[in-house]
């Protein structure tokens, strides 16, 4: 049975409670720091990292709130953060903190809005607990392994439950990928796999994949009212993309809603790896039987799978 809208609020009955407040606090305070950055002439003075990405000011101040929060909680926990240097000592402990502390920061140099404050706790290399925070608007999305996702739109805003509808099986599913997973090089694969799917070559997001996407005002009584059915990630070059910050929360946030996060074989993503990368691609879909298709479609072209990669 799913517990109730104001769940995370309360320890009674719900497994990581404290948790789940912890990480929405965290999420919540480097999503201060990203708007206090935001707002002044300076806050967006990317420099290159050593991988060529941008970091700015914005993502270290909300890397060290979040640190800070996260440590003052539960202190013998491990932490792994996109901006902080990667300590193998996490391989170690049970739990981790993964954290995105900017998801989106071309997006925050651009000024575009479209960027993200991502928290998950990692129990045994699967997601229990995570909390995604937009700073421009204020929303926040979270979810607790087992029991429900919910959205709101701010402290003191109702929270209101986030369930999916199932895309309706007799239309054409709509399906994107992202540069951050494979396009353009994929393209031409993914061109294949959707006229075996029956539904249209997939669009490409020049961002990656925001819980807040899926988390519609309505709590998806209507499908239509998301702004796509499923993701194909279809990474060709070693089978890795993207930071497991990357992707965490909205796996776990996506699978409490009632849809379906798996690498192109159809296997749980694992995390806390010693290499910390996504692997194997991925198909995110709103429901089982959507993501029961995109499997079959995608099938013949993908190659012999990569084993199982090693979680702590």
């Amino acid at each position: 049975m799913r517990v109730s809208s104001d769940a995370p609020e309360t320890a009674d009955g719900v497994p990581f409670a404290a948790e789940v407040n912890t990480a929405i606090r965290a999420a919540r305070a480097g999503g201060d720091e990203v708007r206090r950055h935001y707002a002044t002439a300076g806050g967006s003075d990317p420099r290159p990292k050593a991988d060529g990405s941008p970091v700015t000011a914005a993502d270290l101040a909300s890397d060290a709130s979040i640190r800070a929060v996260l440590g003052d909680a539960f202190p013998e926990d491990a932490i792994l953060t996109e901006e902080g240097a990667d300590d193998p000592a996490r391989l170690a402990s049970r739990r981790v903190w993964i954290v995105d502390p900017l998801d989106g920061t071309k997006q925050f140099v651009a000024r575009t809005g479209d960027f993200d404050v991502l928290v998950a706790l990692v129990l045994d290399g699967l997601p229990v607990v995570a909390a995604a925070h937009h700073p421009p608007s204020g929303r926040t999305v979270s979810a607790v392994a087992g029991h429900g996702a919910w959205a709101d739109d701010g402290p003191g805003t109702p929270r209101r439950p986030l369930r999916f509808a199932p895309a309706p099986p007799a239309t054409p599913l709509r399906v994107v990928t992202s540069i951050w997973y494979g396009a353009p090089t994929s393209l031409p694969t993914l061109a294949r796999v959707a006229a075996r799917g029956g539904f249209p070559p997939p669009p490409t997001l020049d961002t990656g994949l925001a819980p807040r996407y899926w988390a519609t005002p309505t709590g998806d009584t209507d499908p239509t009212d998301r702004p796509f059915d499923a993701f194909l990630g279809w990474v060709p070059s070693g089978w890795m993309a993207g930071g497991e910050w990357d992707l965490v929360v909205t796996d776990l946030i996506v699978r409490e809603a009632g849809g379906v996060c798996t690498d192109l074989w159809g296997r749980a993503h694992r995390y806390n790896k010693p290499t910390a990368r996504n692997v194997g691609g991925m198909v995110i879909a709103s429901d089982p039987a959507s993501h029961d298709r995109l499997l079959v479609a995608v099938a013949p072209d993908r190659p012999e799978p990569p084993p199982d990669p090693p979680s702590r």
